[in-house]
């Protein structure tokens, strides 16, 4: 005689309960992710502009919040140039130029407060950045944020998202430089407003 043996069904439900129990918890936590993820990347973008204007106006430069705005590979750096500097949009084009007749970039990599580029956690990207001195908000190429030795800080509003539902604002005081978090998406123009 063979003997066979199956599952009860108490013993199908207790390991359904056990699951659903599991799945229970550890869905909301799978969900907060991106969520978390963007409150440290604006926690970090908060320190970073205190320690940028604070570090213009002690060495008597000006920095440049680079923003790299690739939807494959978003980024940001730091960039520094001697002394105050205007702001002229036209100038990026020029630092852009290669070949033996371009000026030396006014502009360049500052590794004191960020080592290198550094890179949004996966899933999230900028959506856009605005500044006061631009005609409309950029989504796509690299976009300067100012800091001057003044103690100044180009207005600004910088989204980040995940493409879905999740978007925040952190929006550049200028008197202050001090960074504040929208937790929707918003414009510069309505924030100034």
């Amino acid at each position: 005689m063979s003997s066979q043996r199956g599952f009860t069904l108490i013993e199908i439900m207790i390991v359904l309960a056990i699951m659903a129990a599991l799945i229970t918890v550890g869905a909301p936590r799978l969900l907060k992710n991106n969520e978390g993820n963007i409150k440290a990347v604006a926690r970090n973008f908060i320190v970073l502009s205190k320690e940028l204007r604070n570090k213009a106006r002690l060495t008597n430069s000006t920095y440049r919040l680079a923003i790299s705005m690739e939807a494959d590979e978003p980024k940001y750096w730091i960039e520094r140039a001697n002394g105050p500097q205007a702001v002229d949009p036209e100038a990026y084009e020029k630092e852009k130029a290669t070949g033996d007749d371009a000026p030396p970039p006014l502009f360049q990599m500052d590794k004191s407060l960020l080592k290198k580029e550094k890179e949004l956690p996966g899933g999230l990207r900028f959506g856009s950045v605005e500044t006061v001195n631009m005609k409309s908000p950029m989504t796509s190429g690299v976009a300067y944020i100012h800091f001057f030795p003044e103690g100044f800080v180009e207005a600004s509003a910088v989204q980040i998202t995940n493409g879905n539902n999740l978007t925040w604002t952190l929006v550049f005081n200028p008197l202050t430089g001090q960074a504040d978090i929208i937790e929707k998406a918003s414009s510069l123009k309505d924030i100034q407003r």
